[in-house]
């Protein structure tokens, strides 16, 4: 296990249990070296911390998503680049993302809304910041202004997949070399307050439930202006694309949501819907942007079906 030398030295003297470790190396190549800090803090309040187990390790990620947010949402608030949370995971913790503010929420949201409440935050753009995530992931968040309600989102249950502090972010994949992005989810990072569930960010997830629309358009407004040719994954693909766990299958609302927000946001921005092209798909299989899952389901059914071409 790839540790660093002196930090299995002293995993060695403590007698940190194996299985300990490798939960440890998990959250390490996604987070880096503030991992082992708390697990420092943590092995110091127990007697024995050879016999700390896996699920002792639950607390980390709040506890750095404070550390995180305190230090960095001045920085966004200000305009100011960071480094991301989570990191590539082909460099095994060695090196962050980057984390940009794009600025406050767009205004031409406003007429989308339709007098709904327009969230108090700033867009900030990841890239390579995705949990998990392939080298040239992108990202869009939509972060509260304050630093409080940032907290309480990034902690809440949920996917947390993106950025801590937002309520759901839309993600893709870019190719600089020819200059298009594929952007395949709308998802949530906060599960919907529902009883107990959630319930001390009701009041901030509320104000922030639009986060799809905006997100969304934050994207596909940034890339056209960086001049990316930009596709977008049709509901009916999410399936092949995302669904890696038979127990959690991607339902028929959630791709009716995804193909509905995609449809809204792009008629309020003048823009078009185009089924991919044969030249669409041989360009799209030719670049990076496409994951094992959906290149697999476009070889065998077309790009047509699966992805959007936005002009």
């Amino acid at each position: 296990m790839p540790f660093p030398e002196h930090i299995e030295r002293i995993f060695e003297t403590f007698g940190i249990r194996a299985e300990t470790k490798a939960a440890l190396f998990d959250l390490f190549i996604s987070m880096g070296d503030e991992v082992l800090e708390v697990f420092g803090d943590i092995a110091e309040s127990v007697a024995d911390p050879g016999m700390l187990k896996p699920e002792d390790c639950a607390t980390i990620r709040r506890r750095l998503v404070e550390r995180y947010l305190i230090r960095n949402h001045p920085k966004w608030i200000e305009g100011k680049p960071t480094a991301s949370f989570y990191r590539p995971r082909l460099l095994e913790g060695r090196a962050a993302g980057v984390a940009i503010p794009l600025g406050d929420v767009p205004a031409n949201v406003a007429r989308m809304l339709d007098r709904q409440p327009i969230p108090d935050g700033i867009v900030v753009q990841g890239r390579n910041a995705h949990f998990g995530g392939r080298s040239e992931t992108i990202s869009f968040d939509v972060i509260p202004s304050v630093l409080e309600d940032a907290i309480a989102l990034g902690q809440a249950l949920g996917q947390q997949h993106t950025l801590p502090g937002s309520a759901g972010a839309t993600s893709g994949t870019t190719d600089a070399r020819q200059q298009i992005a594929l952007l395949w989810e709308i998802q949530p990072n906060v599960y919907k307050p529902l009883g107990e569930r959630n319930r001390a960010i009701a009041k901030v997830y509320r104000r922030h439930r639009n986060w799809h629309v905006i997100t969304l358009l934050a994207a596909i407004e940034w890339l056209r202006a960086k001049s990316f040719r930009v596709f977008i994954l049709r509901g009916e693909a999410l399936p092949a694309t995302h669904e890696v766990n038979a127990a959690k299958p991607v339902t028929p609302p959630i791709i009716e949501l995804h193909n509905r927000t995609v449809e809204s946001v792009t008629r309020a921005l003048d823009l078009s819907l185009s089924p991919a092209t044969a030249a669409d798909e041989q360009l799209l299989a030719a670049s990076t942007v496409m994951n094992t899952g959906l290149g697999k389901h476009v070889a065998a059914f077309g790009a047509a079906a699966a992805i959007w071409r936005i002009d």
